[in-house]
C-alpha cells in the first residue's frame, strides 16, 4: 500500500521504519520540506521516499504523526479527502487542552472533522513509541488497539498491520474507542502481547 506519513519526529519515524518492513510504499515528510530529510536518507529502506506534506496527504493511507493541536491545521491543506484512510496517531495532552478544548468531542473526532470526507482510524497512541515497531521478546504479537467509524477502513486498517506482527484489537467506533485510548482515557501507555497465533 502507498502510505503518506506527516511528520518525520520520532514517531514518524518509528511508524516509517516499521511500515516499510511491509510490502508498503511509504512517503515521509516533514514541513520544511524534502531538503530537511535529505541528509537522514541512511535511516530507512529503499521502500521509504521523502516527500512534501501535501502530496502525503493525498496517498491512499495517510499517517498524521505530528503534535495534536497542529494537526487540524496540517489537515486542512486538502479540501476532500475521497475517502482514503487517515490514520490518528496523536495525544491530546493538558497542555493541549488550554489551548483546544475539544469537549464533548474526542480528539479522534476532531481529527476527523478536519479531514472532510475521510475515514479516521485512530491508532497506536496507546503504545510507547519503542513498542511501535510490533518487535516482542520472544514469542507473540504486540497488542494494537484502533477505533474507527468505517467497518471497511478498519478491515483494511487491521490486515495491514498484522504482517507487522501486530495483534489488531477493535475497540469500536471514534466515540467510544477513541475516548478510552486518549490521555485520561483508562489505556495509556499500554503494552500487551498476545501469546495465541490464532486470530
Amino acid at each position: 500500500m502507498k502510505i503518506g506519513i506527516v511528520g518525520s519526529g520520532t514517531v514518524g519515524t518509528i511508524l516509517a521504519q516499521t511500515f516499510s518492513r511491509g510490502d508498503n510504499q511509504i512517503l515521509l515528510s516533514h514541513a520544511g520540506g524534502v531538503a530537511s530529510l535529505l541528509n537522514r536518507r541512511a535511516e530507512f529502506a529503499e521502500n521509504v521516499s521523502f516527500g512534501e506534506v501535501t502530496v502525503a496527504l493525498q496517498q491512499p493511507l495517510v499517517i498524521v504523526a505530528v503534535p495534536f493541536e497542529v494537526a487540524p491545521a496540517v489537515l486542512h491543506q486538502v479540501a476532500d479527502y475521497q475517502q482514503r484512510i487517515v490514520v490518528d496517531v496523536t495525544n491530546q495532552f493538558t497542555a493541549d487542552f488550554q489551548k483546544i478544548d475539544t469537549r464533548p468531542l474526542t480528539g479522534s473526532e476532531v481529527i476527523a472533522a478536519a479531514a472532510p470526507n475521510a475515514r479516521v482510524i485512530k491508532a497506536f497512541n496507546t503504545l510507547p513509541h519503542e513498542l511501535m515497531t510490533g518487535k516482542v521478546d520472544g514469542p507473540g504479537r504486540r497488542v494494537l488497539f484502533y477505533a474507527g467509524d468505517d467497518r471497511e477502513a478498519k478491515k483494511t486498517f487491521a490486515e495491514l498491520v498484522k504482517p507487522l506482527n501486530f495483534r489488531p484489537v477493535n475497540l469500536g467506533k471514534l466515540r467510544h474507542g477513541g475516548s478510552v485510548m486518549q490521555v485520561g482515557g483508562g489505556l495509556g501507555h499500554t503494552a500487551f502481547v498476545q501469546l495465541d497465533e490464532k486470530y
